[in-house]
């Protein structure tokens, strides 16, 4: 007989997903708090720079901190593809625990951290090879800390920031700044899963 389950996974880039419908997902859900800072989903831009670092290969044991991550889809693809040490960082105490979940459904480690962007200063971020982050600006208000914190990583010697966005209008604008300032690349993108995503990956190489 045909095998008529519900899919309750997706796999794309090599990295597994779980929908809502997947009983570890609805158990999680039921035994956790609410997210905040927009953290309650996976966000499209992760699959564009997921797909730019399958192209673009980090060096092998890079270290990576992934800033404003979420799930951690970018985080598990460095660790699980990439071989790199990876430290996830975000605001929101709330989705370390479906970070977890899907990484142990990817059989991976990830160290994560709760901090704001505006406490990671020169000396912990000098600690990486290179820093990624997808759709982490999308206030007006966040464009001058998204800016400082790149500031504070081309001085602390962060090899390579590579930031993903759908072309907000606040990213835009720290993209601008960097690539005033930082001699960065704004590279346009698209990727399809099962949704077509768009924007583009704002690149400073600064080794």
């Amino acid at each position: 007989m045909p095998n008529t389950s519900p899919i309750q996974t997706r796999d794309y880039f090599g990295v597994r997903t779980l929908l809502a419908s997947h009983p570890d997902m609805r158990r999680l859900k039921r035994a956790t708090h609410a997210t905040q800072l927009h953290g309650n989903k996976l966000w499209g831009s992760a699959y564009l720079l997921i797909d730019y670092l399958q192209k673009k290969p980090l060096p092998a044991a890079s270290k990576v901190l992934d800033l404003g991550c979420g799930w951690g889809l970018a985080s598990i693809y460095c660790a699980k593809h990439l071989q790199a040490t990876v430290t996830a960082v975000d605001a929101d105490p709330a989705v370390f625990p479906y970070l977890s979940l899907l990484a142990q459904h990817n059989a991976v480690n990830i160290n994560t951290q709760c901090a704001r962007f505006e406490a990671l200063d020169a000396d912990t971020l000098a600690q990486y090879d290179v820093i990624i982050a997808s759709d982490i600006c999308f206030w007006d208000e966040m464009s001058e800390e998204v800016f400082d914190l790149i500031h504070r990583a081309v001085d602390a010697g962060v090899e390579k920031i590579i930031i993903a966005d759908p072309h907000r209008p606040p990213f835009l604008a720290v993209a601008e700044a960097c690539i005033d300032d930082f001699f960065a690349e704004l590279i346009p993108c698209e990727v399809l899963t099962s949704r077509h995503h768009r924007g583009s990956i704002l690149l400073i190489e600064n080794a």
